[in-house]
């Protein structure tokens, strides 16, 4: 008899120890993060997992929160929009608010944006350092890239005197050929766009005007509304939040800081326009 107990016993913690171990493989949800070719940020170098900042910041989220990413191809920003407000992408990154995405995503801040950059010819002498000289001039947005509302509301009421295209490399066409007296953009994106042009290096320069404004602009982490994953949006938001205030996002930056590449801009006014 006392054998029998002996046995049953064994069986019982056998089939306790089991639970456990069916217990511990349970699989993680996977969310699909939709990214596009960013350089500094997430870059795709042939068919290898995307690298940068931004994938380092997405999968110590994932670590923390609670769950595995799926890497997108590399694909239009446009593309992705459509993916997360049908629901089929969960995760982006580096995203301006704006209320058309918060339309579509909940949206966590964990970074400060980068302010844009006014660039002017090689040529041009003005010292220009304060928003009221920007009155008469001709200046030159992208359309559809979310600007600071304080900086687009000072377009706005200088629409004889502004212009939008379609792209950086349109709006640098523009100042290069003297159509334009300014180009406000984006600052990595139109480094990126200069380096890989030679044809723009060294015919332009930065204005000396920051723009900085009362309101602290923030890029956040956009989860999409209809995701399938919804019962994370808690956990995703705090766990940002705590990645914030113990420094890991400015940590992650700081590690992934790419070396100081040249910009090819010019850092003095030219005495003559650069030939075309």
């Amino acid at each position: 008899m006392k054998s029998v107990f002996i046995q049953r016993g064994w069986w019982l913690l056998i089939l306790f120890l089991a639970g456990f171990t069916v217990q511990a493989e349970v699989p993680k949800p996977q969310l699909r993060w939709c990214l596009d070719h960013f350089p500094r940020f997430h870059e795709f170098h042939g068919r290898n997992k995307p690298v940068g900042p931004s994938v380092a910041v997405m999968e110590e989220l994932a670590k923390r929160a609670g769950f595995t990413l799926e890497y997108s191809a590399r694909t239009p920003l446009a593309r992705c929009f459509r993916q997360i407000g049908l629901g089929e992408s969960d995760l982006m990154i580096n995203l301006n608010l704006t209320p058309e995405r918060a339309d579509m995503m909940y949206m966590f801040p964990y970074n400060e944006t980068i302010p844009e950059t006014l660039y002017l010819r090689g040529d041009d002498s003005r010292f220009i350092d304060q928003l009221s000289q920007l009155t008469p001039l001709i200046l030159v947005t992208v359309r559809n890239y979310s600007y600071n509302p304080t900086l687009m509301a000072l377009m706005k009421d200088q629409t004889q005197h502004h212009i939008e295209v379609d792209s950086i490399s349109a709006g640098f066409e523009l100042l290069h050929k003297g159509r334009v007296d300014g180009l406000i953009v984006p600052t990595q994106s139109s480094l990126e766009v200069i380096r890989n042009q030679p044809k723009l290096h060294y015919q332009f320069r930065r204005a000396d005007l920051t723009f900085k404004f009362a309101a602290k602009r923030y890029i956040n982490i956009g989860l999409s509304k209809k995701s399938k994953h919804m019962y994370l949006k808690e956990k995703i938001e705090k766990t940002v939040a705590q990645m914030v205030s113990d420094g890991t996002v400015q940590r992650l930056y700081g590690v992934h800081q790419h070396l100081q590449e040249p910009t090819y801009l010019l850092t003095e006014p030219t005495r003559r326009r650069p030939p075309n």
